[in-house]
């Protein structure tokens, strides 16, 4: 009867134990895109930070390999704003939809919140602010 006892505390406090676990860390476990601010995203801080650190290893100035630079304005907006593939090459590339190669290459997706950030950047006709 005692061993039975012990059990049951045991197993008792090891569930409260995971579940705190879990609970207490909701938000790092299911990540949500909730908290993605799209109402005033700005070529010079958020767009040009995504593009930095995702795309800019390989579309750079010195040695990029596809012949597309990412480090100008001009560049960048003509590649969101042109008609050559369905969302324009810009986010068809980072959607990995609509006939663009999917970038960026050989690496994971952009995350959501990223690709919402463009999106809505395009969206307002990838103005330069």
């Amino acid at each position: 009867m005692m061993r039975k006892i012990k059990f049951f505390f045991s197993f008792l406090l090891l569930l409260i134990f995971f579940e705190g676990c879990l609970y207490n860390k909701a938000d790092q476990q299911y990540p949500s895109t909730r908290n993605c601010d799209t109402s005033n995203v700005r070529y010079s801080v958020e767009i040009k930070m995504i593009l930095d650190a995702n795309c800019k290893s390989c579309h750079n100035g010195s040695s990029s390999i596809s012949g597309i630079n990412l480090y100008d304005y001009t560049t960048i907006s003509g590649l969101a704003l042109d008609e050559q593939f369905t969302y324009g090459t810009l986010l068809s590339a980072i959607m990995h939809v609509g006939g663009a190669p999917a970038m960026p290459q050989n690496a994971a997706m952009l995350q959501d919140c990223d690709i919402n950030k463009i999106a809505a950047w395009v969206h307002e006709g990838a103005p330069n602010n």
